[in-house]
């Protein structure tokens, strides 16, 4: 479970408007992604205010959202009142707590991480990525970006870590390493197939 301080400190944020990764773009990476995919069904995890989840929907998908920020969430449901609720839902939810949401429209042949999962304590990231498998089709594709460990921070996943989590259920077939523009933080994108 995510802590009750973290999820203060967002909320916080979003309150202030101090939130630099709410840039309302979509990353390039999400967008090469989906221009190779077919549309179906995809979730974005930590979805935020949805620009990504109003980006898939554009484009023909089905697409749901988690986060636990509220305002985020009320944000996010303001930006896709265009489109009709069968094809989206924005759950105002723990992530690592995937299991109680019984209305998830899983399997999701798509799931986009952006920032989120790197939260997570090391003892717990195992579970989430059993968690996310579960929510995804055989061959779906995962789009996770994560900050790295560095001295002025201790949360965050190296690219050791990521292969280690994840192996179990998930081929990580390309990733591009970096610093944040944002933050300046080391960084990565990786792209993770579900076994």
């Amino acid at each position: 479970m995510m802590t009750s301080d973290r999820r203060s400190m967002f909320v916080q944020r979003y309150d202030a408007q101090d939130v630099p990764w709410d840039t309302g773009i979509t990353p390039p990476e999400i967008v090469r992604v989906v221009q190779e995919l077919a549309p179906g069904s995809a979730l974005d995890l930590g979805c935020g205010t949805g620009t990504n989840v109003r980006y898939l929907l554009e484009r023909g998908w089905q697409a749901d959202g988690i986060d636990f920020v509220p305002q985020a969430v009320e944000q996010a449901q303001a930006k896709l009142t265009d489109y009709s609720a069968e094809r989206h839902t924005i759950y105002c939810h723990d992530v690592t707590r995937l299991k109680e949401l019984t209305s998830l429209r899983a399997p999701y042949d798509l799931v986009i991480d952006i920032g989120c999962g790197h939260g997570i304590p090391t003892d717990q990231a195992m579970q989430y990525a059993r968690d996310v498998a579960s929510l995804m089709t055989p061959g779906g594709t995962w789009m996770l970006y994560a900050h790295q460990p560095s001295e002025e921070r201790t949360s965050g996943w190296t690219p050791e870590a990521v292969r280690h989590i994840f192996s179990t259920s998930f081929e990580l077939v390309w990733q591009m390493l970096s610093n944040d523009t944002t933050s300046g933080f080391p960084s990565g994108w990786y792209r993770l197939i579900k076994r």
